[in-house]
């Protein structure tokens, strides 16, 4: 008995990381770098996250991972305010939560 739960625990771990593993994978730096400009990030903070368009845009290229997420799900959810909140919940309300975790580690690799 204690043998075949011991199976089943390890074969659903083996599961797990092999999927966890595919969608990394799957999101390599060129990938996500297309999820950056798909989901219209460009537009704003430039296409290496170094150049925004005006001055008033932040860099974002190299920021810490944490503090990218965090800004990015508070514009999502609407906890975070400033003159720029309106355009960036929108643009946020097309983001997913897992988009928004590989874009922050994409960005603080720039």
């Amino acid at each position: 008995m204690k043998k075949s739960k011991y199976i089943g625990r390890s074969s659903f771990l083996l599961i797990a990381t092999i999927a966890i593993s595919s969608a990394y994978a799957e999101n390599s730096d060129g990938n996500i770098a297309s999820l950056y400009l798909a989901k219209a990030c460009a537009g704003c903070h430039g296409v290496d996250g170094r150049t925004p368009t005006t001055p008033y845009y932040p860099i974002i290229a190299g920021q810490n991972e944490g503090y990218l997420y965090n800004q990015m799900r508070d514009f999502k959810n609407g906890s975070r305010s400033n003159s720029m909140s309106s355009v960036m919940k929108g643009i946020m309300s097309a983001v997913s939560e897992q988009e928004i975790r590989f874009i922050s580690v994409w960005l603080a690799k720039q």
